[in-house]
């Protein structure tokens, strides 16, 4: 049972990568489904300009939390851990005058990664 279990688990890490497009106001979100306690290791990074970002995740019923939130950022790095089940992710803000295209890269624990805006 306990090799069962592992091969459960490391068929649940997956590796993904997404770009978005931002025109001059302009905003998008990149969610994953999680279970709470679930880690994703994750990079984004801003080519031809800055954004403003909020991490954040809702789930079942009223359920919110932000993670961190920031301006003017070229990219951000780390270990997203999920609070509780639901969905966990990023919404960026091109304030620029330009269009920016924002690239996120997340290996770890999660069901699916989906653009929801």
């Amino acid at each position: 049972m306990v090799i069962g279990t592992a091969s459960a688990q490391k068929a649940a890490m997956k590796t993904e990568e997404t770009k978005v497009t931002l025109k001059p106001g302009e905003g998008a979100e990149v969610k994953l489904d999680m279970k709470k306690g679930a880690k994703a290791n994750f990079t984004w990074t801003v080519e031809g300009g800055v954004v403003n970002f909020d991490m954040h995740a809702d789930g079942a019923g009223q359920q919110s939390t932000s993670y961190e939130k920031g301006r003017a950022a070229p990219s951000q790095e780390g270990v997203l851990e999920a609070a509780f089940d639901g969905k966990h992710g990023w919404f960026w803000r091109n304030r620029g005058k330009a269009d920016v295209i924002v690239t996120l890269k997340v290996n770890g624990d999660f069901a699916a990664m989906k653009r929801v805006m």
